[in-house]
């Protein structure tokens, strides 16, 4: 069964640094994971992330689950807090919808270095049922029915990305939804 975590202003804000976000994004793929492993898997120095792990521990968006023999000394094992994090009683006032918006400014900027990383080192799919890359921006007219059909096809959509899969290549699917105007 999985849990959600409901964010507090504080742990939203947490995630408006490019790292913190990477490292809960790499967490959602790996479940538990040391700082050399994280690390490892995001391609950065591990001494530029014991900061960031130290603070979002600290903060409640993630928790130590066990050790693990390291090189040296035992290391941490973290893990988010729950298997999904909710900003929906963060964005309740004012100060809350400007960090989510700060948010979801550093969600696209992830989601474009992607495609450019993809495209630039990678072995993108542009076609077809096994397609792993594609970018689409769409302006469109919806009423009350069209914006409740939308809404549930990301939920549907939501659900099928959870679904545990433990081999495969992973992807990153980025998705903004905003009021045009």
């Amino acid at each position: 069964m999985s849990s959600t975590h409901i964010l507090t202003q504080p742990q939203l804000d947490c995630l408006t640094s490019p790292i913190r976000l990477a490292i809960i994004q790499r967490l959602e793929i790996d479940k538990q994971a040391t700082a050399r492993e994280i690390a490892q898997r995001m391609g950065r120095p591990v001494t530029s992330l014991y900061h960031h792990l130290k603070q979002m521990e600290e903060i409640g968006l993630l928790r130590v689950v066990g050790e693990r023999r390291g090189a040296r000394r035992p290391e941490a094992v973290y893990a988010m807090v729950a298997d999904h994090l909710s900003s929906s009683s963060a964005v309740g006032t004012e100060e809350g919808r400007r960090t989510y918006a700060r948010a979801a400014l550093r969600v696209a900027e992830a989601g474009a270095r992607a495609v450019s990383a993809a495209i630039e080192g990678g072995t993108p799919r542009f076609e077809g049922d096994q397609r792993t890359l594609a970018a689409r921006f769409h302006v469109v007219r919806a009423n009350a029915a069209k914006l409740a059909r939308i809404n549930r096809a990301l939920n549907a959509l939501e659900e099928a990305l959870y679904q545990d899969c433990e081999v495969g290549e992973e992807i990153l699917l980025t998705v903004l939804l905003a009021p045009q105007g």
